[in-house]
């Protein structure tokens, strides 16, 4: 895949007829490829009758090494150094 090897599974699970309403079995498969080398999904591809079909796929695979200037930080960047104590939250605030 891409000229990468992939390994990959295909998983189908099946509704019964009344389980969700429905009045005939409602069958959703996902297959999804894993490259061991890379460590990342090269695809994922889901069917579901009842949201359709959904691709994520890794195309134009580059394995040279990328420019040190994407690893920089912008011109125009500043670093702040802190005086007081502070706290960063992650997550919602809750007012």
């Amino acid at each position: 895949m891409e000229g990468v090897l992939a390994e990959g599974t295909r998983t189908s699970t099946t509704w019964p007829i009344g389980s969700q309403g429905n009045d005939r079995p409602i069958v959703a498969v996902v297959e999804s490829w894993k490259s061991p080398e890379l460590q990342v999904r090269m695809l994922i591809k889901t069917f579901d009758p009842r949201s359709g079909e959904h691709v994520v796929r890794l195309t134009n695979i580059s394995r040279s090494t990328p420019d040190s200037s994407l690893f920089q930080p912008p011109a125009d960047y500043t670093v702040v150094e802190e005086k007081e104590d502070f706290m960063i939250r992650y997550g919602p605030i809750p007012w």
